[in-house]
C-alpha cells in the first residue's frame, strides 16, 4: 500500500521529467516559411535591410521591436500558461514551445502591420500605398515559428 508521500514523490518525478523536456528545446520566430514572391536568400536580405536599415532605407525593426514590445507581457504570460500546462500533463514540452512560438509569430506580424517610419513619397507613389514592410506581402506571410533543439 502506497502512502501519500509516495504519491507526491511520484508526481514530483513526473513533473521533473516534464520540465526536462523544456530544457531541450527553444522557440524561434523569423522569415522561415517559403513564399512564392521571394527565395529564401531574398527573404534574408529583406529581413536584414529592414531590421537594421541601409544607407537609403531606415531601420524598421519588426523582430527586435516585437521582442521589446511583447517579451515582458504577452510572451511571459503565454510562457507561464504553457509551463502550467506542461506541469499538469496537458502539453508536452514541444507543444508548449509551439504555443509560445505561435504567439511570438503573431506579435511579429502585428509589428509589421504597425511599424514606421512612413515610406518616402517616391516609395508611396511606386507602391500605391504607405505601408512600410509590405510590398507583395511575402515577408508578412513568411513569418513563422519553429521549435528547435537547444544547444547546450
Amino acid at each position: 500500500m502506497s502512502s501519500g508521500a509516495d504519491e507526491i514523490i511520484q508526481k514530483l518525478r513526473m513533473q521533473q521529467r516534464r520540465l526536462k523536456q523544456l530544457n531541450n528545446n527553444q522557440a524561434n520566430v523569423g522569415a522561415f516559411k517559403n513564399v512564392p514572391e521571394h527565395t529564401p536568400e531574398e527573404l534574408q536580405k529583406i529581413v536584414r535591410w529592414n531590421e537594421f536599415g541601409t544607407a537609403k532605407i531606415p531601420a524598421r525593426s519588426f523582430l527586435r521591436g516585437a521582442s521589446a514590445r511583447n517579451r515582458k507581457h504577452s510572451w511571459k504570460f503565454v510562457a507561464g500558461t504553457a509551463l502550467k500546462s506542461v506541469l499538469n500533463g496537458k502539453l508536452t514540452g514541444n507543444q508548449a514551445y509551439q504555443m509560445v512560438g505561435k504567439q511570438m509569430a503573431d506579435d511579429v506580424r502585428k509589428q509589421i502591420d504597425t511599424i514606421g517610419p512612413p515610406n518616402a513619397a517616391a516609395t508611396v507613389k511606386l507602391k500605391g500605398r504607405n505601408q512600410p514592410l509590405v510590398d507583395t506581402g511575402g515577408l508578412y506571410r513568411s513569418i513563422d515559428e519553429k521549435v528547435t533543439k537547444r544547444d547546450h
